[in-house]
C-alpha cells in the first residue's frame, strides 16, 4: 500500500484505541517508519489527535447509522467524520471517498459499501444537537468527549460549573511551555531572543517559564546547547517547592524524564548531588540525555530501582530531600495526551494510593532529620492527593505538612498547591511539602 495518510492515521489510531498503545509514541514510530512528507506528517498528527480527543462525540454523531460493526470502521468512521464537522480545508466528498477507498483496502466490498452508506446518511442529514440530551452530567461527557465515569468523577469533585470550565479549556491547543536554564542564561536574555522569532510570553506561575502559543523549540540551537528546556509551568514549580540547598544529598525517586531532576540539580554545587531512579533502562536514558544537554550530568547518578526499594539501598538517614513525583492516573494532562481518558487503568484510584503511599512509605525511612520530601502528581483529585498526604502523616506523626504559597492565591489549597488545567491553561498539577521532626 502506498503513504497514503489516513492509512497511517487510522493504523495510529486502531493501535490506540484497540490495543492500548500510547498515543505519542505509536505516532512517532509510525511516522518514522513511514515515507511521508512533511505536509502529511502534520495531516496524520491532527488525524490522530483530533479522532481521539474527540472520539465519544464522534461515535454519537454516526450512531444512528451505526448498529454493529468493527472497531476498526468504527474509528474509521470517526476520523472521517472528525474531518467533515472540524477540518474545513478537506471537502466532505475528498474525505467520504478516502474512506470508501480505505474501508476496501482494508477489508471487503461488503465494508467499504457499509462506510460509504454510512457516510452519505450522516453528511445528508443535518448534524445532531446536544441538546438531544436530557441528562446534563451525560451530555457534558458527550459534548466534551469524556467517559461517562470520569465525568461523574470531575462533576462530583469540582461541581458541574468547575467542570465545564475545565472540559472547556481541555478543548484548547496546548501551548508551548519553556524553562530557561539559570545556570547558562537568564529569563530576560532567552525572552528577548526568542521573541524576534516567536510570540512569547512570561510564564504566569514559574519565575524561569516562557510560554509561546506555537513554535518547534527543540529545533532551536539554544534548546540543543541546553540554554532552555521543554517543561510545563506547572512542572517547574516543583524543584522550587523543594528549595535545594547547594550541598543537599537529594532522592530523586520517580525520575523520569528527567525534567524536574535537572531543574533541581541547577540548584545545587559540586558539594550536592541527586540520587535518581527508575524502572527502565530507556526512561534512564532519557534523563541521562537531558541531563548532558542541560550540562547537569555530573550532579546526577542514575540507578536502576523501584522507588519503593529505596530504604534497602540507601538506609536510613542518608537524603537531606526527596522528591517523590508519584506515578498516577496521569489526568491532568489529557490536553496532551489524550488518551490517557481511556485506560481503564486511569480510574484505578485505589491501586495508584496503595503504589503512592508505598513509594513514601518506603523512601522516607531515608530522611535526614529536619529533612523534607516533596510529593507531586500530575493529577487533580483528591485520591491522589489529599488523601495520600493525609493518611501519610495520620500513620507517621514525626513528620508535618510545610505549608507552600504562591503569589496567586487560586492555587493555593489546604497549604498545598493544586492548579487546575483551566486556570492558567498548565497541566493539571499537585504539589505538597514534608518535614520530617
Amino acid at each position: 500500500m502506498s503513504n497514503n495518510p489516513r492509512r497511517v492515521a487510522l493504523s495510529v489510531i486502531n493501535d490506540v484505541l484497540n490495543n492500548d498503545a500510547y498515543a505519542n509514541i505509536a505516532l512517532n514510530e509510525k511516522i518514522k517508519s513511514e515515507h511521508l512528507t512533511e505536509l502529511d506528517k502534520k495531516l496524520v498528527t491532527q488525524l490522530v489527535y483530533g479522532t481521539i480527543s474527540k472520539k465519544i462525540t464522534l461515535d454519537w454523531y454516526t450512531k444512528p447509522y451505526v448498529k454493529k460493526t468493527k472497531k476498526w470502521v468504527k474509528n474509521l468512521l470517526a476520523m472521517t467524520v472528525y474531518q467533515i464537522i472540524y477540518m474545513d480545508r478537506i471537502p466532505t466528498s475528498a474525505a467520504v471517498d478516502e474512506a470508501v477507498k480505505l474501508a476496501k483496502k482494508q477489508g471487503d466490498q461488503r465494508l467499504s459499501g457499509f462506510v460509504n452508506g454510512v457516510l452519505r446518511n450522516f453528511t445528508r442529514a443535518e448534524l445532531r444537537s446536544f441538546d438531544e440530551i436530557s441528562d446534563s452530567t451525560e451530555k457534558l461527557g458527550i459534548q466534551y468527549s469524556m467517559p461517562v465515569d470520569l465525568t461523574q468523577k470531575f462533576v462530583k469533585a469540582f461541581g458541574f460549573e468547575k467542570t465545564l470550565k475545565i472540559f472547556k479549556s481541555l478543548e484548547e491547543p496546548s501551548r508551548s511551555s519553556l524553562r530557561v536554564n539559570t545556570t547558562l542564561t537568564d529569563v530576560e536574555t532567552e525572552f528577548a531572543k526568542l521573541s524576534k522569532e516567536f510570540e512569547v510570553e512570561k510564564s504566569e506561575l514559574s519565575p524561569t517559564g516562557l510560554v509561546a502559543k506555537s513554535g518547534h523549540f527543540a529545533d532551536l540551537l539554544d534548546f540543543n546547547d541546553g540554554l532552555i528546556t521543554i517543561q510545563d509551568e506547572s512542572s517547574q514549580l516543583v524543584a522550587m517547592a523543594l528549595d535545594a540547598q547547594p550541598s543537599d544529598k537529594i532522592l530523586d525517586a520517580c525520575a523520569a524524564p528527567g525534567g524536574k531532576t535537572v531543574h533541581i540539580a541547577e540548584y545545587l554545587s559540586e558539594e550536592g548531588h541527586i540520587e535518581a531512579l527508575d524502572l527502565y533502562d530507556h526512561k534512564l536514558r532519557l534523563i541521562q540525555q537531558n541531563a548532558v544537554r542541560l550540562h547537569q550530568a555530573d550532579k546526577i547518578s542514575l540507578t536502576k530501582l523501584d522507588a519503593r526499594q529505596s530504604f534497602e539501598k540507601f538506609g536510613s538517614d542518608y537524603f537531606d530531600k526527596i522528591l517523590v513525583d508519584a506515578p498516577c492516573s496521569g489526568l491532568g494532562l489529557v490536553r496532551r495526551k489524550p488518551d490517557i481518558k481511556y485506560r481503564k487503568d486511569t480510574t484505578d484510584f485505589e491501586n495508584l494510593q496503595k503504589v503512592q503511599l508505598e513509594i513514601l512509605e518506603n523512601t522516607c525511612k531515608t530522611l535526614v532529620n529536619s529533612g523534607t520530601i516533596v510529593y507531586s502528581t500530575c493529577t487533580i483529585f483528591d485520591e491522589e492527593n489529599f488523601q495520600v498526604i493525609e493518611k501519610f502523616l495520620a500513620k507517621h506523626p514525626e513528620f508535618e505538612q510545610v505549608p507552600l504559597t504562591h503569589e496567586k492565591a487560586d492555587i493555593v489549597k489546604n497549604g498545598c498547591l493544586m492548579i487546575t488545567p483551566d486556570a492558567y491553561h498548565t497541566d493539571g498539577f499537585f504539589i505538597a511539602k514534608l518535614c520530617k521532626k
